[in-house]
């Protein structure tokens, strides 16, 4: 009975891993490049990470559907991609700008 209860407590928190993040890579970080084909960022650990976008790619600035276009250069982003099947990340979302007002946790 106790080795199905570690079983079934190791299986859950897979599964909640996985939803958590549902299949895709998340990069936070600064803008240090953009282009048209891909967004650059410099994340909070100092890295560079590329991220590819595509005309299916979504846009949000300050929770609010935006243009890619108007992201710039030293805005912070969330940035959630996938690999596609040469490694590369793809963007399926970008985030950035302050939450909106609404959004704001009430004290």
């Amino acid at each position: 009975m106790t080795q199905r209860l570690k079983v079934t407590a190791v299986l859950l928190s897979f599964a909640a891993a996985l939803l958590a993040h549902g299949g895709m890579e998340h990069v936070t970080g600064f803008v240090k490049a953009i282009s048209p084909e891909s967004v650059i960022v410099e994340t909070l650990k100092h890295e560079t990470v590329t991220v590819r976008l595509t005309a299916k790619t979504e846009a949000m600035k300050s929770g609010v559907k935006a243009s890619l276009k108007d992201l710039r250069t030293g805005d912070r982003v969330a940035i959630h991609a996938v690999k596609d099947q040469a490694g590369a990340l793809e963007a399926a979302e970008v985030e950035w700008g302050p939450a909106p007002a609404s959004a704001a946790p009430r004290h």
